[in-house]
């Protein structure tokens, strides 16, 4: 295990702070049309990179740390400012006009807004997102026929007990890693994981799914998921086959605590993600001061395309 390296943040340039700040209130609402941002918004915000060498610097490092098929398939961007100056609102949509330039934002849950909030509950189960546990390596909506290309967390609030620490790690080369046998096992469509409701722009739900679907990474996914081990028979080679797959990523997986107005963004061909426990005594924590993530989804401008 490594802990991410300073290359893997992208600081937010001041003149691009300014800009967003000065833009963002003229700009228009983030509607959605079918669960993705409505073309003509998205075109709208486009127009702001394309006016900004800043902005266009700030694209071209992201594409390099999340589209390599040799990097890591993600980045963390400093955009604290965004926040801190222009408040939550005006902060929150500035933050979207900037993932925009990344891909399309996407609203997979019906029930939530874009931004879904993920605080910190400690009367559901640990393991989920809301949860004070550790929560497995995974990628989002792995069940899904097409599950979004890019997760995105925003932090709002980091925990007061300092821990919670974020996890990645990089799934092509632990699947390389694997035995023939092994790839042979993940690649059957055996493997469940979670409910499928109330669910736009990701497809059909996929029941039972393989890990591996044989494609390549601009295309296909590793639809690994952790939290599916606890309920898979110990004698199912299946489940030997992704407890391989789970150590190897474990084995090389990179930790670090984001801060206020870390943004980390995940290329889920390519990465999984995951978060340690946090700090012990959160019950003697307010509830308004544990900590708090805004998650948004984003598929490829590729994608939506075709």
């Amino acid at each position: 295990m490594t802990t991410a390296q300073s290359t893997y943040r992208i600081p937010l340039p001041e003149p691009l702070a300014e800009l967003l700040g000065q833009q963002v209130t003229d700009l228009p609402p983030a509607e959605l049309d079918g669960g993705l941002l409505r073309a003509d918004v998205h075109a709208a915000y486009d127009r702001v990179r394309a006016e900004s060498p800043e902005a266009q610097a700030l694209v071209r490092r992201c594409r390099d740390l999340l589209d390599d098929p040799d990097g890591d398939g993600f980045a963390v961007l400093e955009v604290g400012a965004l926040l801190a100056h222009y408040g939550t609102d005006d902060g929150q949509k500035a933050a979207t006009v900037l993932l925009s330039w990344l891909g399309v934002p996407l609203r997979a849950f019906d029930r939530w807004p874009l931004w879904k909030p993920l605080g910190t509950n400690l009367t559901t189960d640990p393991m989920r997102a809301t949860g004070s546990g550790y929560n497995p390596l995974h990628i989002d909506v792995v069940n899904a026929t097409e599950p979004p290309d890019y997760s995105a967390l925003l932090c709002v609030r980091p925990d007061p007990r300092g821990e919670g620490y974020s996890i990645v790690s990089q799934l092509r080369r632990a699947v390389d890693r694997l035995s023939e046998s092994e790839r042979a096992f993940l690649a059957e469509p055996v493997f469940h994981d979670g409910a499928f409701y109330d669910l736009t722009g990701i497809g059909k739900e996929y029941d039972p799914f393989p890990v591996l679907d044989g494609l390549p990474p601009t295309e296909g996914f590793v639809r690994f998921t952790a939290k599916m081990l606890p309920d898979m028979s110990l004698w199912d080679p299946h489940t030997s086959a992704a407890r391989a797959l789970e150590r190897e990523l474990i084995a090389e997986q990179h930790k670090f605590l984001l801060g206020f107005g870390d943004l980390i963004v995940v290329n889920q061909h390519l990465c999984v993600h995951s978060r340690e426990a946090r700090g012990h005594g959160q019950e003697d924590v307010p509830a308004e001061r544990r900590r708090l993530l805004w998650q948004m989804f984003l598929r490829s401008a590729e994608a939506v395309a075709r």
